[in-house]
Formats: structure tokens, sequence, C-alpha cells
């Protein structure tokens, strides 16, 4: 199929709703207080409840269990709020595909966003940000499997068995997952960096300038792939320094890294099945 075929049909698909906009409008305003933030976020029952829920999950949780969105916001803070805003945005404004397991996808989505973050603070990257382009980086694949569902079950049928995902998109599609994401977040109206981090995720070589954000996008999925391989278990610090140098990224603090990404494996999984 044509690559402009495929975007005319995402381009109807619906758009980051009017309430979730001002919402972010207010994430993103440093002078909004605490109180404001949360009754803009009580507007929405549904986001609501999915921000409590991500609060008091594995990762974000503490020993006492909060019950209100205001100490939901205390305690996720406002950048790490952001990014949920923006996933529940996202799994509000595109329809249920049969046959999609929407657990799965954000489980990864947010495995990727979490190991993502950790690489940024171990290369003085922007961490906010990095987690916040994670959490964009796999909408492309969403949109395809609600545009052309039968083409996407095709796709997956083929990577399962050993196909090139990448090759495959451009052969049934005209064009890829991550170009597809891309342009939703361009869309979207978010930052030209984290556009340029989804777009060139799979290949951040190829982004001129480099961009950090596709490289770390990039390296995390190469942690999530390896993670059970032992030759990877055995010298995890060297093989990541290795994979890094490789990619752009010359400097990053290698310490305890195994460790913190023993701690961080299946977060992101927990978080998934929270939000949807």
């Amino acid at each position: 199929m044509e690559s402009t075929a495929l975007l005319e049909k995402i381009n109807d698909l619906p758009r980051l709703p009017k309430a979730v906009s001002e919402l972010l409008d207010a994430v993103n305003n440093d002078n909004t207080s605490v109180k404001n933030l949360s009754e803009k976020l009580a507007q929405d029952p549904v986001i609501s409840a999915r921000v409590l829920r991500l609060a008091n999950s594995a990762h974000f949780g503490r020993n006492r269990e909060v019950s209100s969105i205001e100490e939901a916001v205390i305690r996720l803070g406002q950048q790490t709020l952001k990014t949920l805003v923006i996933a529940s945005a996202v799994v509000g404004a595109v329809p249920k595909v049969e046959g999609f397991d929407l657990a799965s996808f954000w489980g990864e989505t947010f495995e990727i966003s979490l190991y993502s973050q950790e690489l940024a603070k171990r290369c003085d990257i922007a961490a906010d940000e990095t987690f916040t382009c994670g959490i964009l980086h796999k909408i492309g694949e969403l949109l395809i499997a609600t545009a052309e569902p039968e083409l996407a079950q095709q796709i997956k049928a083929a990577v399962d068995v050993g196909g090139v995902q990448q090759e495959l998109e451009e052969k049934l599609l005209g064009t890829d997952a991550p170009s597809v994401g891309a342009l939703l977040a361009k869309t979207w109206n978010f930052a030209p960096s984290l556009v340029q981090g989804i777009q060139f995720q799979r290949n951040p070589l190829a982004a001129n300038p480099q961009s950090k954000p596709a490289a770390l996008l990039y390296l995390s999925h190469l942690i999530n792939r390896n993670w059970d391989d032992s030759r990877v278990a055995d010298a995890f610090g060297t093989w990541l320094s290795m994979q890094a140098n490789d990619v752009g990224i010359i400097k990053m603090d290698i310490s305890g890294a195994a460790d913190k990404f023993g701690d961080l494996r299946g977060k992101g999984l927990e978080i998934g099945k929270q939000l949807v």
C-alpha cells in the first residue's frame, strides 16, 4: 500500500482531546499549583483513576497507599505526571483493536522508557525528556494496528518467525512505524527533539544531527532483547559500554549498571497492566 494512503487513514483518527490538551498545558506550566493541577485531573475520571493506580504501582509506590489525586500528584511529580497523562491520552484517543494486546504494548513501552531514563542519567542527558520520548516511541505500531489491522497482524506473524519488522513495514505499508509515530507526535505539537527521537529510534546514526533520545531508545531495546543472554549478563557493564560507543554515546557511567537494570526489569510491564 502507498504510504500516503496509510497516512490519510491515520489523519482520520481522533485528535488529542481538548480536555487533555488543557491538562497538559497545566502540567507544563511550572507555576501551576498542586491544588489546581489536582482539580484539572479530577475533571477526567478515567485519567484520574489511572494516575491513582500508577501512583500506587510497584515502581512509583511507597509504603503507604495514596487515595487522593492531590497525594498522587505530589508523589509522582509534574514530569512523571505529564508522561502518564500523555500515555493515558493516547489510550483514550486511539480506538481499541481486535486481537491487539494493549497491556503488553504498554508494558514494553514503559519497560523501554524506564531503561532509557536510566541510561539518560548515566550520560548526563535530560532524563525527563527521554522518558517522555519513550512513552511515545511505539505509538506508530499502535496506529498502524488501528488503521490497517490485517496488515499489522501479517507483519507480527512474520516477525514472530524471524522476519525483519522494518523491511516488512516498508514492503507492505510503504512506510514504517517510527515515521508514523513521529508524524503523530508532530501533529500533537511535541518538541522537535522528541519527534526526531521517535523517527530515528531504529537507526540513530541516520539522524543529522545525532538524536540522543533515538540513541537511548535504540540501546534500551538492545538491553531488553539481550538481557537473558548469559554472555551479556556476565559482563553487562562492558557490553553496555561497547553498545553505547557504537551508537555515538561515548561518555557513560556504567558503575552498578547490572544491579540497577536488574532492579528495573519487569517494572515497566507492571505499569502497562495498570494503564489499560
